[in-house]
């Protein structure tokens, strides 16, 4: 066997083979690219996050040159002792401030701002902690004389004691007396509701009143008793369910106030049936009711019925006596049962408490 037919023997393929063996050199080649081209990205990539870095730290820079700019831009060069109180605009601008800072100052000012404290002129808006921490101590803050007068004005306000009766007093007088506005306004009200003193203690009544202005005052108090009137008023008959507020102001104790929610409340009930119905008016209290107890009465004729067959349940919630509960039941019992026959089946149904009932039933009628 000679050579040339050993090397055909051995390095001869078919076609397979040779397919076979181009597919496995490139495979080779592949693997041994494959790193080099990987290494080559992450080198672009890292090129790349460096330039980027590169632009941000640029970026930052320049901000930061602009804020330095800017501080740079209020130079208080010729800075002197000032109140930004009473400094004028050139003044201002001369001491250093930008116009922005001084027009925003001044607009303050004319507002009705005031400083009263260093700190304050961190209010203007313009004006940084830095620009506050160069002019801090310049600040020269003067107190007002004007003010200075009227603080020692009003607290020296002189006031003259006298005998005085507080039921009749009027609030010039109580202003003589060295009484505060507010307590001699709470004076008139408590009187116009109604309300009288009897007695000198009877002033500790008034919310908010000074106590040791009140025991310097006790001495000079005068209640004169009108016994005349007193006695003339027991011969006063008011009708209750026919008197206006003018008539029932006639009756001791009884003012503007107290007048008018007794109309009201008579309105809402449909006109009074007894007495003892004025004790549900809010502000007559036991002592005012047995005062007038004897000079007024009772006249039924005009009482408002309520129709307890055709009434809706909005009409039916406006007496006091209903409430929602009982109106809901009322209607619902109509629903069901047809029109009442008798008003007593609102009790025997229990549809009405019986306490409710008795005060209720004057002012119920079926049609």
């Amino acid at each position: 066997m000679n050579f040339k037919h050993i090397v055909r023997e051995y390095f001869s393929y078919s076609a397979s083979e040779k397919n076979g063996l181009l597919v496995l050199v490139v495979l080779l080649m592949a693997m041994y690219f494959l790193p080099l081209v990987f290494q080559l990205g992450e080198v672009s990539e890292f090129v790349i996050d460096q330039e980027k870095q590169i632009q941000i730290d640029s970026l930052i820079s320049s901000i930061e040159n602009k804020e330095k700019h800017k501080r740079k831009q209020t130079l208080f060069v010729n800075l002197d002792f000032f109140d930004p109180n009473k400094a004028s605009k050139e003044e201002l601008m001369n001491l250093g401030f930008t116009s922005f800072q001084t027009n925003n100052l001044i607009k303050f000012r004319n507002k009705g701002g005031r400083f009263t404290a260093k700190t304050d002129l961190l209010k203007i808006y313009g004006i940084s902690q830095y620009d506050f921490e160069i002019l801090n101590d310049y600040i020269r803050i003067s107190v007002d004389e004007n003010r200075k007068k009227e603080s020692r004005i009003s607290s020296k306000k002189e006031y003259n004691l006298f005998s005085f009766d507080p039921n009749v007093i009027s609030l010039n007088k109580w202003d003589s007396l060295g009484v505060k506005k507010k307590i001699s306004v709470r004076i008139k009200k408590y009187l116009a509701s109604g309300g009288s003193f009897r007695q000198a203690t009877d002033l500790k009544k008034i919310y908010g009143f000074d106590s040791a202005k009140l025991a310097e005052l006790l001495p000079y108090v005068n209640i004169i008793v009108k016994v005349n009137s007193e006695r003339s008023s027991q011969k006063i008959h008011v009708r209750l369910n026919s008197s206006d507020t003018t008539q029932l102001k006639q009756l001791p104790g009884i003012g503007s106030v107290l007048s008018a929610r007794i109309v009201n409340y008579r309105d809402l009930l449909g006109g009074f049936v007894s007495k003892d119905q004025v004790l549900e008016v809010y502000g007559i209290s036991k002592e005012k009711f047995l005062r007038i107890e004897s000079c007024i009465e009772v006249d039924s004729i005009s009482i408002r019925r309520l129709l307890i067959n055709s009434f809706d349940e909005l009409l039916l919630r406006k007496h006091p006596y209903i409430n929602l509960r009982i109106a809901k039941d009322i209607i619902r019992y109509r629903e069901r049962n047809g029109n009442f026959t008798s008003v007593d089946q609102l009790q025997t149904h229990k549809l009405i408490p019986d306490s409710i009932f008795i005060k209720l039933a004057p002012y119920l009628e079926l049609k």
